[in-house]
């Protein structure tokens, strides 16, 4: 009876605006409700075709797509067959979507209700005259918060018939916002002007594939976080703030600089801050079993000190067991090993494998391996620098650009008096120089070999020369020689633990950005794994 009043109050709100186009869509939603309730009835018929020839009827005689906006501020106007087509599949997607969607109980309600909401809002903001998609933007949210009970009920699905009329008003909604003016800003994103939040829904269905309870496809976020302990309203309720995020972000584009900042805020704080928050709070508070060497995604690191891990050189140029590899990694490094196979084996066959970078800190910690402490690769050269100039080891520096590592020796050795340097050599060498390195290396005795070349490319050099560089310690160092030089200043110690320090060097290195967006998928990857979706 609730459902029954619901459609009859929006068949009363459409005929009551007056506007033919609303009416027009309250009536095709009206027709999708009773083709909803076929499929209720009917379950094993395949009818959902339907829905498109209900859109190609829609789109013959009420409003659609007719141009798409090119990011140069043209136009791409669309012959009537393909507008037609075009609009007949936009308006038949909602309805499949929003009834995918509620395969999980709360889910399709939730949803809803950030849709009306965004759409509400940028309509509000947008700055154009935009009466329809207002009314309908303002009639939807109303009348989902005067049947709440039924469509945020956490347990209880919306049912074919009423997510079919739902997704028809959001189609014809957004649809209303393209008759005034809202485009395409670019062929590749839809905004949220034209398809209001459209665009986060279908990206967490063709997400809701990926999101249902359904155990073979769809939902894996949701099973995810129902497995790791969260309760089934916390997990609703963080997908719907995923949502709200994608939907804030597309917005913003469609906003000016000021109404980008006080819309996302919102957003965030309202959508996002309440709801994702306890549940990442939650997701931190799980333990998981951590072992001797803590592993991520195939990277196993040795959970030692630092000065376990100074002992164990001293141990090991003690055996002269040839050429041993000692590796840092930090958290680009791991995300460089996913995708770089050779560069992971020669990681997970080095001596010791240290944890550099306060984001790798976190994430083992965050994944319940937490490491005992973090030895960054300058700390360490310096530490066996110190220990090298009372034990007499030679040293050889290797990397870096013209003269840096000419400095950084100058350094150490004013640090460190007595510190024995075999030798210096830019990162810049050829093929036909190769050769007097390597021998230089073996003939000056060089115990210690810090090779800052950058990831992985000095891991890689390391390991294809082992063979011929004597026995010695070698290890990767990145861009140490430029901060010990005095070329590149070290992050501050509460930048450093702010865990800011990528930030500090991107400032004096701006061209560092492409590497750094590397740090985003590393932190995403990070929550999968914690979700079960990436395997650890």
């Amino acid at each position: 009876m609730r459902d029954i009043l619901l459609i009859g109050a929006w068949m009363v709100s459409g005929i009551w605006s007056g506007d033919p186009e609303i009416t027009l869509i309250t009536g095709t939603a009206v027709i999708a409700a009773v083709v909803g309730m076929y499929q209720h009835v009917y379950p094993q018929k395949k009818i959902r075709w339907i829905y498109f020839l209900l859109g190609v009827l829609f789109a013959v005689s009420g409003p659609k797509i007719t141009f798409l906006g090119l990011p140069q501020g043209e136009y791409l106007y669309l012959n009537d067959f393909i507008s037609v087509a075009l609009t007949g599949a936009w308006l038949a997607v909602f309805p499949i979507l929003i009834q995918e969607l509620d395969n999980i109980p709360g889910m399709a309600g939730h949803l809803l209700a950030v849709t009306f909401s965004i759409l509400l809002a940028a309509t509000v903001m947008s700055g154009q005259y935009l009466p329809d998609a207002f009314y309908t933007s303002l009639t939807g949210l109303l009348l989902l918060g005067v049947f709440w009970s039924r469509h945020g009920h956490m347990y209880r699905r919306l049912g074919e018939s009423l997510s079919a009329f739902w997704g028809v008003l959001v189609a014809g909604t957004s649809l209303l916002g393209v008759s005034k003016g809202i485009t395409f800003s670019t062929m590749m994103v839809l905004p949220l002007g034209l398809f209001a939040i459209p665009l986060m829904e279908t990206s967490l269905h063709f997400a809701s594939m990926a999101l249902s309870a359904n155990p073979k496809g769809a939902m894996v976020i949701y099973r995810s976080l129902i497995g790791k302990g969260i309760d089934h309203p916390s997990a609703v309720k963080f997908i719907t703030s995923i949502c709200a995020l994608v939907g804030a972000v597309i917005a913003m584009f469609q906003l000016t600089a000021g109404q980008q900042t006080v819309f996302f805020v919102s957003v965030l704080v309202f959508f996002a801050g309440l709801t994702m928050i306890p549940v990442f709070s939650r997701l931190m508070s799980l333990k998981t079993p951590s072992g001797e060497r803590p592993e991520l995604w195939g990277v196993a690191l040795d959970n030692v000190s630092m000065n376990y891990a100074v002992a164990k050189v001293h141990s090991l140029l003690i055996q002269n067991t040839g050429c041993s590899l000692i590796t840092t990694v930090n958290s680009l490094a791991v995300q460089t090993a996913v995708k770089d196979q050779e560069y992971k084996e020669i990681v997970s066959h080095s001596a010791l494998t240290l944890a550099d970078g306060t984001g790798l800190i976190w994430a083992l910690r965050f994944l319940g391996k937490p490491i005992q402490e973090r030895i960054t690769g300058i700390d360490f050269l310096l530490q066996l620098c110190r220990t090298a100039s009372a034990e007499e080891w030679p040293v050889y520096l290797l990397g870096g650009k013209s003269d840096i590592a000419d400095q950084a020796a100058k350094k150490l050795q004013a640090l460190y008096p007595g510190l024995k340097v075999a030798g210096v050599q830019h990162g810049y060498f050829s093929a036909a120089e190769e050769k007097r390195i390597i021998e230089e290396i073996r003939q000056n005795g060089t115990r210690l070999l810090f090779v800052g070349m950058g990831i992985p490319r000095q891991e890689k050099w390391i390991h294809a020369h082992r063979q011929e560089l004597g026995d010695l310690i070698a290890i990767g160092v990145g861009g140490s020689f430029d901060v010990i030089s005095g070329n590149l200043s070290r992050a501050p110690l509460f930048i450093q633990k702010a865990g800011l320090e990528w930030l500090y060097r991107l400032i004096q290195e701006p061209w560092r950005w492409k590497r750094d967006l590397d740090l985003f998928a590393f932190a995403v990857r990070v929550l999968l794994t914690k979700l079960g979706i990436v395997r650890r």
